[in-house]
């Protein structure tokens, strides 16, 4: 169980730290004093945002639920790649997978670990 500690707190801190950066970078954009652009987005930038959105939303399920969190984080992730293919040399943009990675790691071998499959439900008591 300590590798799968490790393993998910590293995805964690990987993912929370990419969380932070597009926070500020969002936080900096808001408050800024650069002026606002005079043409709008294009489908596809806006497509991109909705992609790191949606790795944001990993971000934050992960550290309730780490399989689930990994899981959207990959999601977030591929649709961003599938979007602007030249991101996947971009290791700043690998990031969410990564962190997804290690939690979805984390949550299988916890499940599986010491040759016991945990299938069943949780008991309610």
């Amino acid at each position: 169980m300590r590798t799968a500690s490790l393993l998910r707190w590293a995805g964690r801190l990987i993912g929370s730290g990419y969380f932070l950066f597009f926070m500020f970078m969002l936080l900096g954009h808001v408050f800024g004093d650069e002026p606002v652009s005079e043409r709008p987005l294009s489908q596809v930038e806006v497509a991109m945002f909705v992609m790191i959105g949606i790795s944001q939303l990993g971000v934050l399920l992960c550290w309730w639920k780490p399989l689930f969190g990994g899981s959207v984080m990959l999601i977030g992730w591929a649709g961003l790649i599938c979007l602007d293919w030249s991101l996947i040399w971009n290791l700043f943009f690998a990031l969410p997978a990564i962190a997804g990675i290690l939690l979805i790691v984390a949550a299988w071998r916890e499940r599986f670990s010491r040759g016991r499959v945990a299938l069943e439900p949780a008991s309610l008591e």
